[in-house]
């Protein structure tokens, strides 16, 4: 019966990708993928659609984690999106997801932890959000809804002289979380100064109390203001020091040992203050005992790292292949933690 449920499953999840077809965004990855063997795309393409049966992959999964040079058995042992969204529908109570999709609701959750200043636009009037401006050099808005960055504006509170029309904008825009932007770690800035670069924690926390560190990821951005990969930044995977295990790869796939505005080499980079890091999530991930699987976005600061925000549907992060050299993904390490 179990294998009946997990092939419907995979054929239904198959159908509705199908549903949402985009050619030539498919395409895309089919081209990508096709680079790295001498199959021409049509059959890339059909690899494709089989790893989204077999595998549940997702076609962007397929292009990121280069499932066109890998073998069965490495294929195999990738955790996916699909996986990994079962998995959070199953594990983590939908009554408490508010937490997470509401930024405003997890700023007042986790505010001894966030180490910024914040505001509800919607609960201050011009003279408070005056004085708050003026108290720091830089902030940023948010749509507390928003997600993957979108819904995000950085402001230098210099060239804000019409706190009214300001106040005006965000509510009309929805930018209603007004925060002091953080100042980051010199060596995290060292990285990449233009965006807080910071790190994806994906915790578990089984029944026996136990906290699961399942990957540990550097994000670090690339010309833009925020490091997300889906908006042009980066990542590479972190060791259980804390050391990045080899260079890094953004959206398209390009590598990047160094980085490519600062120079600054990306394979080996030491994270600093990791032990506070791990002390901190295994701290949040036991704060919310009804959502026990949670990737947590953190950045560090000169005194101590500090949470921006928390996931309940995490995304998925593994090295990729072709950058790493590494042909084995964390599915073996998220089945012995979670024991399914």
């Amino acid at each position: 019966m179990g294998a009946i449920n997990r092939l419907y499953r995979r054929g239904r999840f198959f159908v509705r990708r199908v549903a949402m077809f985009d050619r030539e965004r498919v395409m895309q990855f089919a081209r990508q993928s096709a680079k790295l063997s001498k199959a021409p795309v049509w059959w890339v393409a059909l690899d494709m659609a089989y790893c989204a049966v077999r595998y549940e992959t997702t076609f962007e999964n397929y292009s990121e984690w280069d499932f066109r040079i890998l073998k069965r058995r490495e294929r195999k042992t990738y955790m996916t999106d699909p996986k990994s969204f079962h998995l959070s529908r199953r594990l983590n109570d939908d009554a408490q997801r508010g937490i997470f999709d509401d930024k405003l609701q997890f700023a007042a959750r986790f505010g001894d932890e966030l180490g910024r200043e914040w505001v509800d636009v919607r609960e201050i009037d011009d003279a408070q959000l005056e004085a708050f401006v003026r108290r720091h050099e830089r902030v940023i808005s948010k749509n507390p809804g928003g997600v993957g960055g979108n819904g995000i504006t950085m402001r230098d509170t210099a060239q804000i002289d019409d706190i009214p029309a300001l106040r005006a904008e965000l509510l009309e825009t929805g930018q209603v979380l007004v925060e002091e932007v953080l100042v980051q770690h010199p060596e995290m800035a060292r990285l990449y100064p233009g965006s807080v670069n910071s790190l994806r924690m994906v915790t578990y926390r089984d029944p026996d109390d136990e906290v699961h560190l399942l990957a540990a990821v550097l994000k670090v951005g690339n010309g833009g203001v925020i490091d997300n990969f889906s908006n042009g930044g980066m990542y590479t995977m972190l060791g259980e020091d804390g050391r990045a295990l080899h260079a890094a790869s953004d959206e398209e796939g390009h590598p990047f040992e160094t980085h490519p505005i600062t120079g600054v080499e990306l394979t080996g980079f030491q994270v600093p203050l990791y032990d506070e890091i791990l002390a901190l999530v295994d701290r949040l991930a036991r704060r919310v005992p009804d959502l026990p699987y949670i990737g947590w976005d953190i950045a560090i600061t000169p005194e101590r790292p500090v949470v921006i925000e928390g996931n309940h549907n995490t995304g998925v992060f593994q090295s990729k292949p072709s950058v790493s050299g590494i042909r084995r993904g964390l599915l073996p390490r998220y089945r012995a933690a979670m024991r399914f």
